[in-house]
């Protein structure tokens, strides 16, 4: 019969390991945004910045003192379009540094934690 604390033990370890799980399937699509931001922006993000036209309507067209602001050349447009693409890219790419970085501290804690309880439930379990 397993003793309390073995069981007690056992139970950590199995959710130290749901966690880990969960922790590698957000740092796998945590690795996959840090490589290809592009393809995991917000969908309204990507969807505004393929033309100018749609640069355009996303932006807010009053300027600071209430006055509506002319529409640029084409050729500014796009330099403005183009730029706060990459802002929005570097954006995404240190979002999914910031999310891997968490997810490797839990991988770390939870990793430690079913090494440590794992020791326990042997222990337990050779003294019982």
């Amino acid at each position: 019969m397993k003793s309390k604390l073995e069981i007690y033990a056992l139970s950590v370890c199995f959710a130290a390991v749901f966690c880990i799980v969960i922790s590698a399937g957000i740092a796998g699509y945590a690795v996959f945004t840090v490589a290809t931001p592009e393809l995991t922006l917000n969908e309204n993000t990507y969807s505004n910045h393929q033309t100018n036209d749609a640069y355009w309507r996303s932006q807010p067209s009053y300027s600071s003192d209430g006055k509506q602001e002319a529409r640029p050349s084409e050729a500014k447009l796009s330099q403005q379009r183009q730029e706060s693409l990459v802002i929005a890219i570097n954006g995404e790419r240190r979002s999914g540094f910031q999310t891997l970085l968490q997810c490797f501290m839990f991988l770390l804690v939870a990793g430690l934690t079913l090494l440590i309880h794992w020791r326990v439930a042997r222990g337990a379990r050779s003294t019982s």
